[in-house]
């Protein structure tokens, strides 16, 4: 796993030169986008100013790049599915629906929104009435079971990452599997 220090006027710099999906958090809103070509692509041609970043990360379904705000630098880390050759660490997948149906397309993006007046919007076509969820990733470690120390078995999450967007597949009455 690679890290580093940013100083805030390198941060955009950073970014531009790691291709893939960006999630952004800042302090007036989240920003889905997406680095293409050493190009950040936001909606509306909006501009991220670095002031105002809280969380970036940059990730594809093979790595992530997690920046963080920290006593006004930037500290970052990067993690690869490499990274765990050993299998001391378990992965699991957990998917978080996003609010809102696709409703509108706009120049190579869908605007996901719902009745409660929240608009998303993802640099992704999908179609009309699509549900999008956002797959994390989880990084666990476990800690064995201890009888003669009576330490019970335990296991914590060491990290997690973004992995990808994916068409939210509502399971059906009809389709669920059940067991004899």
């Amino acid at each position: 796993m690679r890290k580093g220090k940013l100083k805030a006027d390198e941060l955009i710099n950073f970014i531009n030169l790691n291709n893939g999906q960006l999630y952004v958090v800042t302090d007036y809103g989240v920003f889905l986008s997406i680095v293409e070509s050493k190009n950040i692509k936001l909606y509306d041609d909006e501009k991220l100013n670095p002031d105002f970043i809280q969380e970036v990360r940059i990730f594809n379904k093979d790595m992530e790049i997690k920046i963080t705000r920290m006593d006004g630098e930037f500290v970052w880390r990067e993690r690869k599915d490499t990274d765990n050759k050993k299998g001391e660490i378990t992965r699991i997948d957990e998917t978080y629906l996003l609010w809102g149906k696709v409703k509108h397309l706009d120049r190579g993006w869908s605007i996901l929104t719902e009745q409660r007046g929240s608009r998303i919007a993802l640099p992704h076509l999908y179609e009309q009435e699509q549900k999008v969820e956002l797959v994390f990733r989880k990084y666990i470690a476990f800690q064995d079971w201890d009888l003669a120390n009576e330490q019970p078995f335990t296991y914590h999450v060491v990290d997690d990452r973004l992995v990808e967007y994916q068409i939210w597949k509502e399971e059906k009455p009809d389709e669920q599997q059940t067991t004899k």
